[in-house]
């Protein structure tokens, strides 16, 4: 993403074209880098895979409009899924009754739900049926991994506010909120793209 982050912002601005929501970790954003992550797989694909996923990393928007019906579907599973862990962590407390809390919650099922939409089209595209599964099961294997790689880019993120404006600089809740938001999905963006990588070379 650093190497080419003048087509993520390009990405990024015509993602947020008409949208409400331009958070840092908002859909706009997440589907911005979905597609950096299309265009990279056809980039470096070989010459067998490589036409399909051209063809896909062209016609995502297209597809997100279309897929939103899926993905909604998607995040009422998901939904449905952290909140029974929520009740096994912390019973029946009203966990959602904390609005940062309910908030990143939808944020990282979003990026999931969208995650796994485009898994879902480039299994389609490589005719391998059970590449997102075997992505799937290689994230859900490795999710320590994740929570790691978020901390460590939060903390950078945190380090370098503090040496451009000073100590002070992360005492703001709005900011640190747009650098935890932004690590979140530069993590599970890096993190796609690893599993990616694996699942399509597992054969």
């Amino acid at each position: 993403m650093q190497q080419h982050a003048a087509r993520l912002r390009a990405l990024l601005d015509e993602e947020a074209e008409g949208q409400d929501d331009l958070s840092p970790a908002g859909e706009a954003a997440v589907r911005a880098h979905l597609r950096l992550v299309a265009e990279a797989l056809a980039a470096t694909a070989g010459p067998a895979t490589r036409g399909a996923l051209e063809d896909l990393a062209d016609s995502l928007p297209e597809r997100f409009a279309a897929g939103e019906g899926e993905v909604n579907d998607e995040l009422e599973r998901l939904g449905a899924a952290a909140a029974r862990e929520l009740d096994l962590q912390f019973g029946s407390e009203p966990t959602g009754s904390d609005p940062s809390i309910a908030q990143m919650i939808d944020r990282r099922l979003r990026v999931l739900a969208w995650s796994r939409f485009l898994l879902r089209r480039v299994g389609e595209a490589v005719g391998d049926d059970g590449f997102a599964d075997a992505a799937l099961r290689w994230m859900g294997d490795r999710q320590d991994q994740l929570a790691n790689t978020i901390f460590a880019m939060d903390r950078r993120a945190k380090e370098a506010e503090i040496a451009r404006s000073g100590p002070a600089a992360v005492d703001d809740p709005v900011l640190v909120n747009r650098i935890g938001q932004a690590a979140m999905l530069q993590a599970h963006t890096r993190f796609l793209v690893e599993a990616v990588a694996a699942s399509l070379t597992r054969r």
